[in-house]
């Protein structure tokens, strides 16, 4: 028996190795994860029966497949489901499907998102001849940009130069 798994005989398949424990730090670079990553784990209750006692291969492998899933844009909600159904023998492989196919569409409206934030910035930096003259329009638009904010701009002063006027320097990389 081993004590520190609370009197529970250990399977006669399980070896001294597999039923090892190891430290936090250990752990986390087992899994290449954070501590803020394991601790979200933890008090989600992704990581059941670490009571203490230290963390198994199990916890190991349930860190690893939370980074990877989490690279991949889950939320930590999405990843409990997840891990949920990999639990569950009796799950239907829709279901993951499902879950996968749903952050295919919240990435394609953030990619729309991100397409659209790059032609605004393309065409802006279109208004400039980037010289070292003071003017620029690119400053000017920025102003004026609509739908960053729940209130109306208050009324400015109408730029003193065209985009045919710019004059601004290059940005600095």
């Amino acid at each position: 028996m081993n004590t520190r798994t609370h009197g529970t005989p250990e399977p006669a398949t399980t070896t001294t190795q597999a039923g090892r424990r190891f430290g936090m730090e250990e752990a986390i670079a087992r899994a290449g994860v954070s501590e803020r990553l394991l601790r979200q784990c933890e008090a989600r209750g992704l990581l059941q029966g670490t009571l203490g006692l230290g963390y198994t291969h199990e916890h190991v492998g349930v860190l690893r497949f939370v980074r990877r899933a989490h690279a991949l844009g889950f939320g930590m909600g999405d990843i409990a489901r997840l891990l949920a159904l990999r639990q569950d023998e009796h799950r239907m492989s829709a279901e993951v499907k499902h879950i996968a196919l749903a952050r295919t569409e919240e990435l394609e409206s953030h990619i729309e998102e991100l397409l659209a934030t790059k032609r605004v910035l393309e065409r802006l930096a279109g208004l400039c001849l980037g010289d070292h003259q003071p003017a620029c329009p690119i400053l000017d638009e920025l102003l004026e940009l609509r739908g960053f904010s729940s209130q109306p701009p208050a009324p400015v002063a109408p730029p003193t130069a065209s985009a045919s006027d710019c004059r601004c320097a290059p940005a600095s990389r």
